[in-house]
């Protein structure tokens, strides 16, 4: 719990700077509109801070931090008594590794069906983009542009938006999994930053069903992730108590 806290402020930056360069795309995309332009990565990071300020690259951190600690302490407390139970099963510390990947993935599993509606109103607020508040880069895509090029498909127009003297990119991000947990067409707007207002909005609009719209990919991605995760780790402590790193003078290692 107290380790993903502080490990949030690592990687909440890096999961704002991936996610809009995925939905950015390649550069100068003429196919599709996100309201990013990025060069690079380190050019995103550069763009942010300069037009948005430092804190633009913790967009969404309280957001994560209600879905991610939940999800930590549930996967961890989910793990520890699967892995009693194994072992009393299994009679030995040492359950073997088709139990070892069974405990992992299910603890993960189990624990991001249980924290999907704080992902999915998460990802829901963060992904919300307002076309009148949304700004084009339009000095580098004025090149682009110059070259007409015939796009793939017209389902989804850009939005019309007068350029902006001070480009600056409004819209919110998702730092959240890959769960797929996006509004279905037609699906209210949430127009709020309060997870317990999103989480009622969605109940009232589209139900039980609304608050797990893509657990199915959530539960795969959790439990694959933890499964690899946990058995990793299993395997380094074994290594690691085999392999002391110190042995004081009484004998005891310690690790």
């Amino acid at each position: 719990f107290l380790a993903d806290f502080a490990a949030s402020f690592v990687y909440v930056p890096s999961e704002v700077l991936k996610t809009r360069l995925q939905l950015q795309g390649r550069y100068n995309n003429p196919f599709s509109y996100s309201g990013y332009n990025y060069r690079s990565t380190v050019d995103a990071a550069r763009t942010i801070v300069r037009q948005e300020g430092f804190s633009a690259l913790f967009y969404g951190y309280k957001a994560t931090i209600f879905r991610d600690l939940p999800f930590s302490a549930l996967q961890f407390a989910f793990y520890e008594q699967e892995q009693k139970w194994a072992r009393d099963w299994a009679g030995n510390r040492d359950i073997g590794l088709p139990l070892e990947i069974l405990t992992g993935a299910s603890a993960g599993g189990m624990a991001g069906v249980i924290t999907c509606p704080l992902d999915v109103v998460k990802t829901r607020i963060q992904t919300q983009l307002n076309p009148l508040e949304a700004s084009v880069s339009s000095n580098r895509t004025s090149d682009a542009r110059a070259k007409p090029v015939k796009p793939i498909h017209n389902r989804f127009p850009r939005p019309s938006v007068a350029p902006s003297s001070t480009r600056k990119q409004t819209r919110l991000i998702s730092t959240s999994s890959p769960s797929t947990s996006i509004a279905k067409p037609g699906s209210v707007n949430l127009d709020t930053s309060s997870i317990f207002t999103g989480l009622k909005l969605i109940y009232k609009t589209e139900g039980i069903a609304g608050w797990f719209r893509g657990v199915g990919p959530r539960f795969v991605w959790t439990s694959v992730q933890s499964g690899t995760m946990l058995v990793l780790y299993q395997a380094l402590l074994r290594q690691l108590e085999q392999h002391p790193l110190v042995v004081t003078d009484d004998g005891s290692t310690i690790i």
